[in-house]
């Protein structure tokens, strides 16, 4: 009998461990320029480096104005005429969940790995959600996703923010370690077929269809020269007085780069 209860008292416990949820410790780094906080639907109030930020604060940054905020083990850098909500900040004894909500402007995120836990992080805009582990990212709210040190995932937006009503976190937790380039996205947030963005990568979304290019295309676009307007420059230019002039020239094997064009200005000049 009484292994019997040893037994059900070590199960208790253990479960008990798992459920244990609290809240993650957010503050303020530092402040450059113009920042405000709301929390509730409270009045904007100035926000300063060694202030604590709790889950539904909303920060907003000013023109030439920034903020480094730190979340455990994570950094987030907001930048110029940013606004970004605080979505969930969860944990439990095996798992940090943190979830922002870009409204506008652009986020530099470099996510650590704390102690033994798994790091469920996740960025959110209108037009895509950046899902990151392990990982350091530039992330805009029109949908630009660039990555420079892991893989990120990105999947679709959300109209707007969503703010958890508790500190637990949700049931799914990332695969251990950090990410790399042959990390599955289901590792990363939990979705297949979403896209994956190893380092020195970048994935845009098209504002037309709100689907998210895969970095192969970008890298494609960007060597091909694609995206450029080329032909509107000469019906413009050329024959116009007071104008420049287009003229172009062959390049030799050497010279010649992929996606490259070159551009001789003419000046017609009036006596």
């Amino acid at each position: 009998m009484r292994r019997f209860n040893r037994i059900i008292t070590a199960v208790f416990l253990l479960a008990f461990s798992i459920v244990s949820a609290h809240a993650l410790d957010a503050k303020v780094v530092s402040v450059t320029g113009k920042v405000e906080v709301q929390t509730n639907g409270s009045a904007w109030k100035t926000l300063k480096a060694g202030d604590k930020l709790a889950k539904g604060s909303v920060i907003s940054t000013g023109f030439k104005s920034s903020a480094k905020i730190s979340i455990d083990s994570t950094t987030v850098d907001l930048g110029p005429l940013t606004r970004i909500t605080i979505e969930k900040l969860a944990s439990n004894n095996v798992k940090d969940e943190t979830s922002l909500y870009l409204d506008s402007g652009k986020v530099k995120a470099d996510v650590k790995k704390n102690g033994a836990k798994k790091v469920d992080f996740k960025v959110s805009s209108p037009v895509a959600t950046a899902s990151v582990r392990g990982t350091i990212i530039v992330y805009h709210a029109g949908g630009l996703m660039i990555t420079e040190e892991g893989t990120g995932a990105k999947g679709p937006g959300r109209d707007h923010a969503e703010i958890d009503t508790t500190d637990q976190p949700t049931g799914y937790l990332p695969g251990d370690g950090d990410a790399n380039a042959l990390t599955p996205t289901a590792d990363i947030n939990g979705q297949r077929g979403e896209i994956a963005v190893t380092e020195g990568q970048s994935s845009k979304t098209d504002p037309l269809t709100g689907l998210g290019t895969t970095p192969q295309f970008e890298n494609f676009e960007m060597s091909h020269g694609f995206g450029t307007d080329t032909g509107s420059i000469i019906s413009r230019e050329t024959g116009v007085t007071n104008k420049p002039e287009v003229e172009s020239y062959d390049l030799t094997v050497a010279e010649k780069k992929a996606g490259s064009i070159v551009v001789i200005p003419k000046w017609n000049r009036q006596n």
